[in-house]
Protein backbone atom coordinates (compact mmCIF):
# COMPACT_ATOMS: atom_id res chain seq x y z
CA UNK A 1 0.00 0.00 0.00
CA UNK A 2 1.41 3.32 -0.65
CA UNK A 3 1.83 6.01 1.66
CA UNK A 4 0.20 9.44 1.09
CA UNK A 5 2.32 12.18 0.50
CA UNK A 6 2.33 15.07 2.77
CA UNK A 7 0.30 17.67 0.16
CA UNK A 8 -2.29 15.02 -0.63
CA UNK A 9 -2.96 14.92 3.00
CA UNK A 10 -3.60 18.54 3.27
CA UNK A 11 -5.80 18.17 0.25
CA UNK A 12 -8.21 15.31 1.16
CA UNK A 13 -8.27 17.80 4.82
CA UNK A 14 -9.07 20.30 3.24
CA UNK A 15 -11.91 18.80 1.46
CA UNK A 16 -13.46 17.17 4.33
CA UNK A 17 -13.55 20.47 6.28
CA UNK A 18 -14.98 22.22 3.28
CA UNK A 19 -17.57 19.18 2.98
CA UNK A 20 -18.64 19.49 6.43
CA UNK A 21 -18.90 23.61 7.16
CA UNK A 22 -21.22 23.38 3.94
CA UNK A 23 -23.24 20.72 5.78
CA UNK A 24 -23.15 22.71 9.28
CA UNK A 25 -23.82 25.68 6.94
CA UNK A 26 -27.53 23.60 5.44
CA UNK A 27 -28.22 22.57 8.80
CA UNK A 28 -28.02 26.02 10.27
CA UNK A 29 -30.25 27.43 7.49
CA UNK A 30 -32.59 24.75 8.11
CA UNK A 31 -32.49 25.15 11.96
CA UNK A 32 -33.14 29.49 11.36
CA UNK A 33 -35.94 29.37 8.56
CA UNK A 34 -38.11 26.89 10.82
CA UNK A 35 -37.83 28.73 13.67
CA UNK A 36 -38.79 32.12 11.62
CA UNK A 37 -41.76 29.90 10.24
CA UNK A 38 -42.86 28.36 13.25
CA UNK A 39 -42.38 31.77 15.27
CA UNK A 40 -45.05 32.96 12.19
CA UNK A 41 -47.31 30.85 12.29
CA UNK A 42 -47.21 31.17 16.40
CA UNK A 43 -48.77 35.01 15.97
CA UNK A 44 -52.23 35.48 17.06
CA UNK A 45 -54.77 36.38 14.15
CA UNK A 46 -57.77 38.89 15.34
CA UNK A 47 -60.80 38.30 13.84
CA UNK A 48 -63.15 41.10 13.03
CA UNK A 49 -66.27 42.14 10.59
CA UNK A 50 -66.62 44.88 9.05
CA UNK A 51 -69.89 46.28 6.07
CA UNK A 52 -68.34 46.88 2.89
CA UNK A 53 -70.26 48.69 0.09
CA UNK A 54 -70.35 47.23 -3.59
CA UNK A 55 -68.64 49.63 -5.94
CA UNK A 56 -69.07 49.34 -9.85
CA UNK A 57 -66.66 46.62 -11.24
CA UNK A 58 -66.28 44.98 -7.93
CA UNK A 59 -66.40 40.93 -8.13
CA UNK A 60 -66.23 38.42 -4.64
CA UNK A 61 -62.84 37.83 -6.34
CA UNK A 62 -61.70 42.01 -6.01
CA UNK A 63 -63.38 41.85 -2.45
CA UNK A 64 -61.36 38.81 -1.42
CA UNK A 65 -57.64 40.40 -2.51
CA UNK A 66 -58.73 43.42 -1.41
CA UNK A 67 -59.94 41.82 2.60
CA UNK A 68 -58.07 38.08 2.76
CA UNK A 69 -55.99 38.24 5.79
CA UNK A 70 -53.37 35.57 7.12
CA UNK A 71 -55.97 33.03 8.29
CA UNK A 72 -56.84 31.84 4.85
CA UNK A 73 -54.25 30.21 2.33
CA UNK A 74 -57.05 29.82 -0.05
CA UNK A 75 -59.24 32.61 -2.12
CA UNK A 76 -62.41 30.10 -2.11
CA UNK A 77 -62.80 29.46 1.02
CA UNK A 78 -62.74 33.33 1.76
CA UNK A 79 -65.30 33.99 -0.84
CA UNK A 80 -66.84 31.01 0.35
CA UNK A 81 -67.14 32.39 3.92
CA UNK A 82 -68.49 35.81 2.60
CA UNK A 83 -71.04 33.93 0.65
CA UNK A 84 -71.81 31.81 3.81
CA UNK A 85 -71.90 35.30 5.86
CA UNK A 86 -74.34 36.89 3.19
CA UNK A 87 -76.81 34.47 2.35
CA UNK A 88 -75.58 34.51 -1.37
CA UNK A 89 -76.33 31.35 -3.46
CA UNK A 90 -73.91 32.40 -6.02
CA UNK A 91 -71.55 34.59 -7.30
CA UNK A 92 -73.38 38.17 -8.46
CA UNK A 93 -73.44 40.74 -5.91
CA UNK A 94 -75.11 44.64 -6.87
CA UNK A 95 -73.56 47.85 -6.94
CA UNK A 96 -74.38 49.72 -3.85
CA UNK A 97 -75.26 46.90 -1.41
CA UNK A 98 -73.13 46.18 1.22
CA UNK A 99 -71.61 42.78 2.38
CA UNK A 100 -70.85 41.73 5.83
CA UNK A 101 -66.65 41.02 5.83
CA UNK A 102 -64.85 38.76 8.02
CA UNK A 103 -61.03 39.60 8.36
CA UNK A 104 -58.41 38.92 9.68
CA UNK A 105 -55.26 40.67 11.23
CA UNK A 106 -52.22 40.72 13.62
CA UNK A 107 -52.53 43.81 14.86
CA UNK A 108 -55.57 44.26 17.47
CA UNK A 109 -57.62 47.11 17.21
Amino acid sequence: MRKNTKAELIVRNRKIMLVVAILATVLFSIILFTNKAAAENSREVYTYYTSYQIQSGDTLWSIADQFMGPDYTDKKDFINNIKTLNHLGDDNITEGKFLVIEYSSYDKL
